[in-house]
């Protein structure tokens, strides 16, 4: 009854960006063949178009086809019959972990600001005695500044999110769903590396760890569960559970 219950109330999100992905494609590859049959000048632009045109169709495919697993990951999370853990939260225990959560999420986000500043500086120096170029200054200070901006941001929008979002968590082997935003660890190369309870902040959480692959290297995610009163033994049970799982 409970996962009919969620299921009614919260909404596929990465279903929703699978098919917007795919119209949008559709739209792009629509605009490429109508561009090429409408006697446009090549030479004067219209290879250009089509090209553009082909370009964003191809990133559109993309991103479709990488969230194909993720929406049938979220599928069988809502719609299996035995999850890990339905949770339900009073607003005292939701507010409490929204604080938590963000200030883990700040924590974490100035030790990445820290190594990225230090690895910035470090390249700067070297090309500057390269290049004598002074340039470079302006150019890391302008990636140590963008990326400052995301790393304070970020925190921010997650909070405001789970403020808006259903006090409910929902657990599977494989993916969780946490007052409206999804995550799995198995996919894309993803795998879990641990799960365990932090009973040392304000809220217990169940904290499961996983990394992915990334362009520049294996990046890790921490998905934080906020455990309610009365739910600790079935946390642990969770946790372990996972991590055997690994």
């Amino acid at each position: 009854m409970q996962a009919d219950k969620l299921s009614k109330k919260i909404i596929n999100k990465p279903a929703r960006v699978m098919r917007n992905a795919f119209i949008v494609a559709v739209l792009m590859i629509a605009g490429a063949v109508i561009t090429g049959y409408s006697g446009f000048d090549g030479m004067n632009g219209g290879f250009a178009l089509i090209f553009a045109f082909g370009f964003l169709a191809m990133i559109a495919l993309i991103t479709a086809l990488v969230y194909i697993p993720r929406a049938r990951e979220f599928t069988r999370l809502v719609n299996q019959l035995n999850p890990l853990a339905h949770w339900t939260y009073t607003q005292e225990e939701w507010d409490s972990f929204i604080k938590e959560n963000q200030k883990e999420m700040m924590s974490t986000n100035r030790k990445m600001l820290r190594m990225v500043i230090i690895i910035a500086i470090a390249v700067c120096g070297i090309l500057l005695l390269i290049y004598q170029d002074s340039l470079f200054l302006v150019i890391v200070a302008g990636i140590i500044l963008f990326i400052s901006l995301v790393a304070f941001i970020a925190p921010l929008i997650r909070t405001q999110l789970l403020k808006k979002g259903i006090h409910e968590a929902y657990i599977g082997p494989s993916s969780a769903w946490v007052g409206g935003t999804f995550q799995t660890w198995r996919h894309l190369g993803a795998h879990l590396i641990a799960a365990g309870i932090n009973a040392e902040s304000s809220v217990p959480m169940l904290q499961i760890k996983f990394e992915f692959p990334t362009l520049q290297a294996m990046q890790q995610e921490t998905v934080r569960i906020p455990v309610p009163a009365g739910k600790m033994e079935e946390a642990k049970k969770i946790a372990d559970t996972l991590s055997h799982s690994n």
